[in-house]
């Protein structure tokens, strides 16, 4: 299976994350990296450059450095135009400007062109990956969940229910789908089902736990960690959400609210017009390392993972 990654962001902390990322992203030689990153460090580019491909090796398919001083001069014209047909604040509008909300996509778009160019002269990838440079996976990304018998699901369907009944939350059929998704990537988070947040958000088909396998090999859907700061999903499901990076605050749907125009929100709209169903993750104790870092909370001296619950961690210094 041909696995595409879509890396992009600042440097920041790229190089704690990096280990994580070659452990648990860059699982066999089928998986190639497409960046687009912006070096917001004193090193130049090009010795930078040197380093990812020293730690990627042949994973690392593309490199663009992104710059709106220089190479990408022309993002400015672009956002400015898009904030000019969005019904905003000015501080909303200053907000837009001074964050990485409307960057993050545009940098997506330009990895998706050079992943859309690689594939001319190759075969199309089966998945894509979106990795941010200060974000890691702490569960290795092996798409295991695909390879499951039908009697697999369904006893796994049973623990779902079991932990659902020991966390006093409703038996639901909604609450066994949406826990069944949110804990696909490792069963060594289904203990912790009583600390997810996330939720689905449903696209325009109906779902149900029964053909759950097949749903789980074909259906249309998306799995988040955090509504848009890491997803999965299949190649051909995916072809309209880089389009955010020209067509940002233009996404709308039944679930937008007042914060329609922030970058969770945007998102979660393009994937219920491209009719995609969105299964998102999140806890308390993951999202916390956005908001209230405390390496000790995550690692230890040797820079191990120290709960078996973590799927992900955004580290800040």
């Amino acid at each position: 299976m041909k696995v595409a990654v879509m890396y992009t962001g600042a440097l920041r902390t790229i190089k704690k994350s990096m280990q994580f990322f070659i452990k648990n992203v860059l699982l066999h030689s089928d998986v190639h990296v497409f960046a687009c990153v912006q070096n917001d460090t004193d090193i130049v580019d090009s010795e930078y450059e040197a380093w990812l491909y020293s730690k990627m090796g042949d994973h690392l398919k593309s490199v663009e450095w992104f710059s709106i001083h220089s190479t990408h001069s022309n993002w400015i014209k672009q956002r400015d135009d898009m904030l000019h047909n969005m019904n905003i604040t000015d501080n909303t509008i200053q907000y837009l400007k001074s964050s990485g909300s409307m960057i993050e996509y545009y940098q997506l778009q330009l990895a998706y062109t050079k992943m859309m160019n690689f594939e001319r002269t190759h075969s199309k990838y089966d998945y894509i990956i979106r990795v941010r440079t200060d974000t890691i996976y702490a569960k290795p990304i092996d798409f295991h969940w695909l390879h499951w018998t039908d009697e697999e699901v369904e006893s796994r369907v049973e623990r779902i229910k079991c932990e659902l009944v020991e966390s006093n939350i409703e038996l639901s059929d909604y609450n066994i789908m949406n826990y069944f998704m949110n804990t696909l990537l490792s069963d060594d988070i289904i203990p912790n089902i009583y600390h997810i947040t996330g939720k689905t958000v449903q696209n325009r088909n109906t779902l149900s736990i029964h053909n759950l396998n097949d749903y789980i090999k074909n259906g249309s859907y998306i799995l988040t960690i955090r509504k848009n700061l890491l997803y999965i999903i299949r190649r051909d499901l995916f072809y309209l959400i880089p389009c955010l990076g020209s067509f940002y605050g233009y996404m709308e749907y039944h679930g937008s609210n007042d914060y329609w125009w922030n970058a969770e929100t945007q998102f979660q709209a393009i994937c219920y017009n491209s009719n995609i169903t969105s299964h998102d993750y999140s806890t308390n104790f993951d999202e916390n390392s956005l908001y209230a870092y405390d390496e000790k909370q995550y690692f230890d001296l040797d820079y191990n993972i120290l709960s078996p619950y973590m799927i992900y961690c955004i580290i800040r210094n």
